[in-house]
């Protein structure tokens, strides 16, 4: 079974500050200015002014609510200049001062211990952020690549099928990644419908899907002399699947 490389970085949203009638102007100033770098790829800029706002805001009355949200960009930071476990630092960080409430910290969270190859940790937190947003249909998706690593087959497709239910932005791939698991168990009628309707909802362009789907006709031509462990999972492309 070849896995097909995947991506978490895009799918991390920075979060905005709150208004500015609620955190003092020249910490909320310096949140602004990192956002800023942040978003035009200058990581390095955004970490020192998430440093100074925090500084700043230790000497004004800030509310739990900003600070969170200063670590959690923080964490996005050090994400995406490879720096994982600093990162899940800033992202627990996140969650305690949200009080456990800061759903898109525990998704983050679990794609850095996912990154980290933590997958009980990753689980965990994917998890926890489907308990505060069950309809969050890219979560069920990066679960289920969780449950994959860990041989939970039955449990990645409940969380590919979940995904497809709450209309995640890689269909396509759930669809047919439902199919593999079909097909590894044997069911290849099922198999051959997901890799249909993956094809369909990729308009033709889903390689794996119609690479699935070839093989099942070898596969039953062949009498099953054919190896299972041909069948591909996919992943949506960096960006498919946003929050």
């Amino acid at each position: 079974m070849r896995f097909v490389s995947f991506i978490f970085i895009a799918v991390l949203a920075l979060s905005i500050r709150v208004s500015a009638q609620q955190t003092p102007t020249s910490a909320a100033q310096s949140f602004d200015e990192g956002t800023w770098a942040a978003q035009t790829g200058q990581f390095e800029t955004a970490l020192k002014n998430y440093k100074l706002s925090l500084s700043l805001a230790a000497g004004e009355k800030t509310n739990d609510e900003f600070l969170s949200k200063i670590h959690f960009n923080t964490g996005v930071c050090l994400f995406r200049l490879g720096r994982g476990a600093e990162a899940i630092n800033e992202f627990n960080e996140a969650i305690r001062l949200s009080k456990g409430s800061y759903q898109k910290a525990f998704r983050a969270l679990g794609m850095a211990e996912s990154e980290l190859k933590n997958w009980a940790n990753a689980e965990t937190a994917f998890r926890k952020a489907l308990n505060l947003k069950k309809s969050d249909g890219e979560t069920w998706f990066d679960l289920a690549f969780v449950l994959i690593e860990k041989k939970d087959f039955d449990g990645a497709r409940t969380a590919f099928q979940n995904a497809i239910k709450y209309k995640t932005g890689a269909t396509a791939d759930a669809h047919n990644n439902v199919g593999v698991i079909h097909a590894l168990k044997g069911d290849l009628a099922a198999a051959e419908k997901e890799f249909k309707i993956a094809l369909h909802k990729s308009g033709g362009k889903s390689v794996e899907a119609g690479s699935n789907l070839e093989f099942c006709k070898i596969y039953k031509q062949k009498s099953g002399q054919a190896r299972l462990t041909k069948f591909e999972f996919s992943r949506a492309p960096a960006g498919k699947s946003g929050a």
